[in-house]
């Protein structure tokens, strides 16, 4: 049987960090691309237990001893460019520039897993991003191209979202509102970090996206073991639309609401 391939082009919505075993010299690995990929389908999931969320996701995406049923490669990378970050605090950071593009290639003998592949990859597109800051907004990016074939700036991001969560898990568990430009994964019981709700913001620029994360509370409580990611698909002509997705918390009180409704007022509601 021949392998079946899928070559796919990225480009960067926003600066992205990714370094190499010396943490100093810039690098894309594919590693942390499959990493982020690993996560967002495990994030959107309803397993009534861990044990059974670890076999699905050991066949998908492979474990000690079981290779993965669809291997991705870098394809090209050639001299990319690259921006001097300021990460807050005096710090800075050298990153991968904004526009930049990145072709990898999805291999399987499986053509269902090699479209599963692709929809993952799709979703992460939307809710996540690659590398250093990546919770933070940046490492953004989008698909341009799948097999030489332009993939168009989508404008009803809610409605995307609720196709690819549904093709990758259980439906019954998403209610949305388009009013609100949310989706909520109606989920507490599971034994696993999971989302809660996506929020999908307004069109604005890069820089104003970033001068409204510095304005959120950026201090994460481990206490209450509360998680928010923050990301942004791109809007055309260097905007970008932000998307806020919100964890589940043992304990979700006031002090987690007020913490979380902050990042909602300026990124989503601003």
């Amino acid at each position: 049987m021949a392998i079946l391939k899928k070559r796919i082009k990225l480009e960067l919505i926003t600066a992205m960090g990714t370094h190499g075993a010396n943490n100093k010299e810039l690098e894309f690995r594919i590693t942390e691309l499959k990493s982020a990929m690993r996560f967002w389908w495990r994030a959107v999931q309803c397993f009534d237990s861990a044990e059974e969320l670890y076999r699905r996701e050991s066949a998908l995406f492979g474990s000690l001893g079981r290779k993965a049923p669809v291997s991705i490669r870098q394809y090209k990378f050639d001299r990319p460019k690259t921006e001097l970050v300021k990460l807050g605090k005096g710090g800075s950071g050298n990153f991968f520039k904004v526009g930049e593009t990145i072709e990898i290639e999805l291999l399987s003998y499986d053509s269902e897993k090699l479209d599963e592949y692709l929809q993952i990859l799709k979703l992460t597109s939307y809710l996540g991003g690659i590398g250093q800051r990546s919770r933070k907004g940046y490492g953004a990016f989008k698909i341009v191209e799948i097999d030489g074939d332009i993939v168009p700036i989508e404008t009803d991001i809610i409605s995307v979202l609720i196709q690819l969560i549904s093709d990758i898990t259980d439906k019954k568990y998403i209610k949305y509102s388009y009013e609100k430009k949310n989706i909520a994964l109606n989920r507490k019981n599971t034994q696993y970090l999971c989302l809660k709700k996506i929020n999908v913001g307004r069109v604005r620029g890069r820089d104003k996206f970033f001068d409204d994360l510095k304005r959120c509370i950026c201090k994460r409580t481990r206490t209450k073991e509360y998680l928010l990611n923050v990301s942004c698909y791109c809007g055309g002509n260097s905007k970008v639309i932000p998307v806020v997705s919100e964890f589940w918390v043992d304990q979700y009180n006031d002090f987690v609401e007020n913490y979380c409704q902050t990042y909602i007022k300026y990124l989503i509601k601003g």
